[in-house]
């Protein structure tokens, strides 16, 4: 299945959604930070080894986040500011999602998880940074199939499968967002490569 189709139609689904929160003026920014709280309590169900019920409660909490952005262009309401809080409690939701999931694990006391949750957080940030990092550069990098919309549809898959399986889909997603980083690393040295030749030329 194409990747990007399943977001645009996506985007269909949560359409009336948006049109209905743009009609009633909702700030994007409380839409924003409504999604943060809402991961706070998934982190909470996580921690506590309600994994199928953090699961739905994710599924709720992602609205949020992919509405947010959308009511603000529909409003005229895109700023660079919100563009940088979307972004910046982007990493805090993620953040406090591996926490429940390492308080979990941590709890249970199972070490091999532990470091497994740890790695998952790691290549998390890696994958959202090394894009940053790039685009700081003048570099455009999207590339690499593990961005955030995909880490999260994987947590939800294996939260709702239950903690037994749930583990196996968290060590896939440790090994897939190192991978992820690593094309970018290697997409930006060449672009960079290609820009400095030119400008040599």
């Amino acid at each position: 299945m194409n990747y990007k189709k399943f977001k645009d139609k996506a985007r269909i689904i949560i359409a009336p959604l948006v049109n209905l929160l743009a009609k009633l003026k909702v700030h994007p920014s409380i839409l924003t930070i409504t999604g943060f709280f809402f991961n706070c309590f998934v982190a909470y169900l996580f921690a506590f080894g309600f994994f199928r019920w953090a699961g739905l409660v994710l599924i709720f909490a992602s609205i949020f986040d992919a509405i947010d952005g959308e009511v603000a262009r529909k409003n005229n309401r895109v700023t660079d500011f919100g563009a940088f809080l979307d972004s910046t409690i982007d990493r805090y939701s993620e953040f406090v999602i591996f926490l429940g999931i390492l308080i979990y694990y941590m709890r249970v006391e199972n070490p091999f998880f532990v470091f497994v949750t740890l790695f998952a957080l790691f290549g998390s940030g890696m994958v959202s940074y090394t894009r940053a990092r790039a685009e700081g550069l003048g570099v455009q990098c999207s590339i690499g199939l593990f961005d955030r919309t995909l880490r999260i549809t994987v947590i939800v898959i294996g939260a709702l499968l239950g903690r037994f399986i749930f583990g196996y889909f968290l060590l896939l997603l440790t090994l897939f967002t190192q991978f992820t980083s690593i094309q970018r690393i290697i997409y930006v040295r060449k672009n960079l490569n290609s820009n400095e030749r030119r400008n040599n030329a």
